[in-house]
């Protein structure tokens, strides 16, 4: 199942890294699929595609169709003075 694949990902990273992804790139297709796999209702699903400040499992969502699946990424932060 795609929404076990993600997940897995997603804890692996954690586990590895420490900390949370800053930002999970995904597929719009794959992300409706996701969804209707841990059983979103429709209207639900709309809104959280059509929403562009989203968050999945506590990870900023960005919608792209450039990558095929998902892509997680990790983005650092310059210190603040």
């Amino acid at each position: 199942m795609m929404c076990e694949e993600l997940l897995q990902a997603l804890v692996q990273y954690q586990m590895q890294q420490g900390e949370k992804p800053s930002t999970l790139r995904l597929n719009q297709d794959y992300y409706r699929t996701v969804l209707e796999q841990l059983a979103y209702p429709d209207w639900l699903m709309e809104k959280k595609i059509k929403n562009l400040d989203q968050t999945f499992l506590g990870v900023q969502v960005e919608l792209t169709s450039e990558v095929e699946t998902f892509e997680i990424r990790r983005i650092k932060k310059l210190a603040e003075f």
